[in-house]
């Protein structure tokens, strides 16, 4: 019986150094645990800044397309609008001033030939003197 009780507490005491050494083993894990948990918190504030980046980010790009839609796409049609406008007046005068150099040039050299005419007769006329 004494034996048995010796088994035991043999038995007792192999238990207890297993015990011990799992709740170290339990205990290291914790700390890294804890080190885990730590480092996810450090995440989780970069993150949380980064997303508050993101969102002044996509503020300002509402803003800007607002800014683009509301103010300078209707002063670029206009701009474009008169651009064309510009562009066919020009047309016109160009066919305009086109037509009067015709006629200048066909004035001009119907003077020419009158001119030249005359010239002739002129000529002829002192000859006949």
């Amino acid at each position: 019986m004494e034996e048995i009780l010796k088994q035991i507490l043999q038995g007792q005491e192999e238990i207890k150094k297993t015990l011990q050494q799992h709740t170290e083993t339990l205990q290291q894990h914790t700390e890294i645990l804890q080190q885990h948990t730590e480092t996810l918190q450090q995440h989780t504030e970069i993150l949380q800044q980064h997303s508050k980046q993101l969102d002044y980010l996509e503020q300002r790009m509402i803003k800007i397309e607002n800014r683009l839609d509301n103010e300078l796409l209707p002063k670029i049609n206009v701009l474009f609008d008169a651009f064309e406008l510009r562009g066919d007046e020009i047309a016109k005068l160009q066919k305009h001033l086109d037509e009067r150099l015709d006629i200048i040039a066909l004035d001009v050299n119907y003077l020419l030939g009158k001119t030249a005419r005359q010239e002739t007769a002129i000529m002829e006329l002192r000859r006949a003197k």
